[in-house]
């Protein structure tokens, strides 16, 4: 029997007896649709309308608690002969279609509702959310539709931050119900090629972004460990043309997985990083079109960020290519770059196995093109370059302290090679964030005169002014310095000295940067490594007791080496300073294939 006919059928015989045409079996009509065909009104008839709809407005019967507790009683009522007919008559709709309309009908009419968050505390009190959630899995798509439209305006976070407690209250009410569970089973039902469907998604993602405005860490932890929403959200990604729920999507997945680790747990268990991993390389060869696909990228990308802080997921990133595609991305100079210089960042942090996966993946060429900012940089580009400049600085940090042997040689000749030019791009981001911090003090100190500043405020004027990044040059700087090639140590001295600098600079800006650790097991490792440098650079000793023992105790030589979810760990200390000489190097080698992933 075909059902989809018989409804239609009935939809016409209730119109023609003058039913209601908001709804029957088949999708719901919008009432705005009607207006889309019509001719554009002049001024007159504009106002004209707009007077007979408030005149209309002021007849509607503001709702109160009485009104409430009618209102919720018809419709458990509506729900209930709904059911029993739909069983009695399953075969015949065109018998149970009036107990639909009615559900329909007060469905609509609880929208009021939300334009009184004050009767929360009733709704929840009558027993009314609980049949309201039943009916987001009913056979009719367009009540499951209308009940999700109604839950989007009841969770909005504007409504939600000014009412508080009523707000809270339906809201802990919902969730108690198994909202997100029946919201996310619901998503598969839907036919995003019919419009009234899609906005339907959009409006189920949009309750889920609300919930995580609410209490980011409770809903994402749900919607990532109790839902299937995970696997749902990365197969949207990738599906058909670019669209506005694929970009809601990639927003709602990225939230997730910023908001807590055990969602990047959940993802990892999926698989997941190796999807959005195929997701990005979409965009090695090619540009976003628009702005709105702008922010899908930027979405994928800090979503791969928000997972790399696991270890687990490190690996699999590597696994699926995702060093040897940040690479490419690097060398291609695309919108992406600055991106995928950010993810590198976070994918090679505290793990040794992927900072010599990044060298055997050739990445060391593309790293330092960057490294080396060559072109023009216009007032807008300023700030992301900045961005990138401290990613691409804390890379070279993290290479540096976890490599050794022939991949440590290979990083340390990029210093050496061509008249030490890196040495130089190097004390030349020293000293402009340098002076960018000098420039910071005189400022505060101007339009504060005569006051004592906090030193917690300091600190973070100061990292607001590019102290990090200061801190990492400065760490570089020691590093190769203290390397043992007399070049390199020399060529550093004679740089800082043409810029008024010197290594005492540089020790300074290392002691701050070691007074900052957390106190903390390895926030107190990393301070000693620091110190063991400082103590090099002040020349007091060529190789202080216990530094090699330091390094064989390091995270990153530790059987243990994988860091809390919570904290980011410090870095190891540096490797010891390589034999003299370079190694032997083909020509080329850190040249990256053209080839595809």
């Amino acid at each position: 029997m075909n059902i989809d006919k018989i409804l239609k059928d009935a939809k016409q015989s209730y119109q023609a007896h003058g039913g209601s045409t908001t709804t029957v079996g088949g999708k719901r009509k919008r009432e705005d649709d009607d207006d889309n065909d019509k001719p554009s009104m002049d001024g007159e008839g504009k106002q004209a309308k707009i007077m007979k709809m408030l005149e209309e407005a002021d007849e509607i019967e503001e709702l109160d608690a009485a009104r409430l507790r009618m209102l919720v009683q018809n419709f458990s009522k509506a729900i209930e002969k709904n059911v029993e007919r739909r069983m009695k008559f399953a075969d015949e709709p065109a018998k149970f279609m009036d107990s639909e309309v009615k559900v329909h009908t007060l469905l609509q009419e609880l929208h009021g509702v939300a334009a009184a968050p004050e009767l929360f505390p009733d709704f929840v009190r009558l027993k009314a959310v609980e049949p309201m959630l039943t009916l987001i899995s009913h056979e009719n798509t367009d009540i499951s539709i209308e009940v999700v439209d109604l839950l989007k305006e009841l969770t909005e976070p504007d409504m939600v931050s000014e009412e508080g407690q009523n707000a809270e209250i339906l809201l802990d009410e919902l969730v108690k119900h198994r909202m997100i569970r029946l919201l996310v089973a619901n998503l598969d039902r839907f036919d995003e090629t019919q419009e009234e469907d899609k906005q339907a998604v959009h409006n189920t993602l949009g309750i889920f972004e609300n919930l995580m405005e609410y209490a980011p860490e409770v809903a994402a932890i749900k919607l990532s460990t109790e839902t299937k929403i995970m696997d749902w959200l990365l197969k949207r990604l990738r599906r058909g043309k670019f669209d506005e729920n694929q970009l809601y999507s990639s927003e709602i997945l990225s939230m997730i997985l910023i908001s807590t680790p055990r969602a990047s747990k959940s993802l990892a268990d999926l698989g997941g990083l190796k999807k959005l991993v195929r997701a990005v390389a979409a965009y090695r060869k090619r540009d976003p079109t628009s702005l709105d696909e702008v922010e899908f990228v930027e979405n994928l990308f800090n979503g791969i960020c928000s997972t790399l802080s696991e270890k687990k997921n490190q690996l699999a990133f590597a696994a699926a290519d995702g060093l040897q595609l940040m690479v490419t991305m690097i060398r291609k100079k695309r919108y992406t770059q600055a991106a995928a210089l950010k993810v590198l960042n976070y994918a090679i942090t505290e793990s040794k196995s992927s900072c010599e996966k990044l060298i055997d993946a050739q990445g060391l060429k593309a790293v330092f093109k960057a490294f080396m900012g060559r072109g023009k940089v216009t007032k807008k580009m300023r700030k992301e370059l900045e961005a990138t400049e401290e990613h691409i600085l804390h890379c070279i940090v993290q290479l540096f302290i976890h490599l050794s042997d022939i991949r440590y040689l290979r990083l340390l000749n990029k210093f050496q090679e061509n008249g030490y030019e890196k040495i130089e791009r190097l004390i030349e981001l020293h000293e402009k964030y340098f002076q960018r911090l000098e420039d910071s003090e005189m400022a505060w100190k101007k339009s504060h005169p005569n006051q004592t500043e906090d030193e917690d405020e300091r600190y973070v004027r100061r990292l607001d002014s590019g102290l990090f990044c200061l801190q990492l040059c400065a760490f570089i700087i020691a590093l190769i310095t203290t390397a043992g090639d007399e070049g390199i140590r020399e060529r550093v001295i004679q740089l800082l000295n043409q810029q008024d600098s010197s290594l005492k600079v540089v020790r300074e800006s290392l002691e701050e940067y070691a007074h900052n650790f957390s106190t903390d097991k390895r926030g107190k490792k990393m301070k000693q490594i620091l110190e063991n440098i400082i103590i090099i650079l002040k020349g007091g000793e060529n190789k202080p007791e216990g530094l090699t023992d330091i390094k064989e105790g390091s995270p990153s030589q530790s059987k243990n080496p994988e860091p809390d979810d919570d904290e980011a760990p410090p870095a190891p200390p540096p490797p010891p300073p390589p034999q003299q000489g370079k190694p032997d190097r083909e020509e080329g080698g850190d040249e990256l294939d053209e080839g595809d992933l």
